[in-house]
């Protein structure tokens, strides 16, 4: 396909998911305070809320990669939409904790075939050659969904608290109709089409594929260290140096605009680079800057260099990941793989928070980000060797 054919389709991925992340990002700084004054959910039952939410992506996320690879990745991609401009937009109206739980639980079921679908269109659309560049667009648009979307949550909120649903349901369905307009159907089944070797499904790549499932463990213990500074970093730093809560979230909009601004010069740098040494240097550049954590003392500005080590390290790891794992699937099984390599986030969602203030509860927050940059090491390490191993072979193939 070529790059002027592929335009239009990969423009409307990156609306889709941009618009996408518009709308997460918009409710995401709201979802406690609104917990405890409209759903009924006081004190920690707030987190009920993520809990159930994550418990159905991961959950439905098992079974949702094959569904796209049996009833089409667009299909699924719209369908996805919809479910979560349904459950997201329908909090605006609940009251009661029993709705809220509910909502949340089906919005994260939808949620799951959402980013793997995405990842396997890309593979869709374009050859391999031009993969991490359209993986570094994509993510592009999605870091300007989260510079925007907060300030779109602030302005609802200011009208009335609930809004920042209706507008995140909103913001989702135009997801959904620009994935009607910009995304062509998914292509029919051709009559010498084989059915693939091995059947479609997230659990059976990973038993069939060791190298996936190395690329996945390894993913995950990095996202784990990342976990320990994106969800506990406010707790942990203000053990170091004073931090106001909003000169904490200015560092994730400094990591964002720099990801906007850097992305697409990094990954011309990185297109032609083999897998292996990529990811272990984007690894090890997230863990120089957990490192860079162990100084905070020093002042804010010492903050500002760490995120930008990890954003920068994010620029080259995610793209080159997403990308060579499209390479390593048939298109019978992309949404597959995808969905196998979203685990990475959901293990460092369920271990990450909570390992981290147990293990600085024990030690000292200097000694976690000393840790965290180590584990980073040896996650970005596995990654490299599980793509440097026979990287000709493609399973399924």
């Amino acid at each position: 396909m070529t790059r002027n054919y592929a335009r239009r389709p990969l423009v409307g991925l990156v609306t889709v998911r941009m618009l996408g992340e518009l709308g997460s990002s918009a409710m995401l700084p709201f979802v406690v305070i609104w917990a405890h004054r409209y759903a009924g959910l006081g004190g920690a039952g707030a987190g009920v809320l993520f809990i159930v939410q994550a418990a159905g992506e991961f959950g439905a996320g098992l079974a949702g990669g094959a569904l796209a690879d049996r009833f089409g990745h667009r299909r699924l991609l719209l369908f996805s939409a919809a479910g979560m401009a349904l459950g997201y937009g329908l909090l605006a109206i609940a009251k009661a904790p029993a709705a809220a739980i509910a909502l949340f639980l089906l919005a994260g079921v939808f949620e799951s075939a959402f980013h793997p679908t995405i990842g396997a269109l890309v593979g869709d659309m374009l050859g391999e050659e031009d993969l991490v560049r359209a993986f570094g667009v994509v993510r592009v648009g999605a870091n300007v969904g989260r510079i925007a979307g907060p300030l779109i949550g602030a302005a609802a909120a200011l009208v009335a608290l609930p809004l920042v649903f209706a507008a995140a349901g909103g913001l989702i369905a135009g997801a959904l109709l620009a994935g009607v307009a910009l995304i062509p159907r998914d292509a029919p089944s051709q009559p010498d089409d084989s059915e693939p070797e091995i059947p479609p499904g997230t659990l059976r790549a990973l038993a069939t594929d060791r190298r996936l499932a190395v690329l996945v463990l390894a993913g995950g213990l990095l996202s784990i260290t990342f976990t320990w500074w994106e969800a506990d970093g406010l707790v942990l730093l203000r053990q170091q140096h004073p931090l106001s809560t909003t000169a904490y979230a200015v560092l994730f909009t400094i990591a964002a605009t720099a990801i906007v601004v850097f992305q697409m010069p990094v990954t011309r740098r990185i297109a032609r680079a083999r897998a292996g040494p990529a990811m272990l240097a984007g690894a090890v550049l997230q863990g120089a800057g957990l490192a860079a954590l162990v100084f905070a003392r020093y002042g804010y500005p010492v903050l500002v260099i760490a995120v930008l080590l990890m954003a920068t390290g994010e620029m080259i790891y995610a793209p080159t990941i997403s990308a060579f794992v499209t390479t390593r699937a048939d298109r019978h099984r992309r949404a597959s793989y995808q969905a196998a390599l979203s685990i990475t986030e959901d293990i460092g969602t369920a271990i990450g928070p909570i390992s981290g203030l147990a293990l600085a509860a024990v030690t000292s927050a200097a000694t976690l980000w000393a840790t965290a940059a180590i584990l980073s090491a040896l996650a970005g390490t596995g990654t490299s060797l599980a793509a440097a191993a026979d990287t000709t072979v493609r399973s399924g193939i």
